[in-house]
């Protein structure tokens, strides 16, 4: 699992995935009650969300995948990014490799905590980014 800014200047791996994530995609779709019937009417997609819970270990473990940063360097980097007010992008991979999302997100809320063992936990809330195209044709 990723996070990155300006197209990988900056990557930031995290040292332990959650074990389980869901990716809400809504429709805002609208329910019309005519006189003979109920219609659905198709909306627009929204915007896809994904939170993330985890911790940014102090000290080292054999199941890290990352272990570049400790602790609170990871903490002073993701809010040094929100202070920027540019969209990050969140990339995950499955155990096989492959890509299962990459998408550009701001965050929405993070909120972390030391626990009894010094390691940071932490729950990241994010929403997609959508790039609006400002080409003329």
């Amino acid at each position: 699992m990723f996070l990155s800014i300006n197209n990988n200047a900056e990557v930031m791996q995290l040292p332990v995935p959650p074990a389980e994530y869901n990716v809400p995609s809504p429709w805002s779709n609208e329910r019309v009650d005519g006189l003979q019937q109920s219609l659905n009417v198709i909306g627009l997609k929204g915007l896809r969300s994904v939170e993330i819970k985890s911790f940014f270990p102090i000290r080292d473990y054999p199941f890290l995948q990352n272990r570049s940063m400790w602790g609170m360097a990871y903490v002073e980097t993701i809010e040094r990014w929100r202070g920027l007010r540019i969209p990050l992008r969140l990339v995950i991979v499955d155990s096989g490799g492959s890509q299962s999302l990459n998408m550009a997100v701001t965050i929405d809320n993070f909120e972390w905590g030391v626990k009894q063992d010094g390691d940071i936990y932490y729950t990241l809330q994010m929403t997609e980014f959508v790039f609006i195209s400002t080409a003329r044709g």
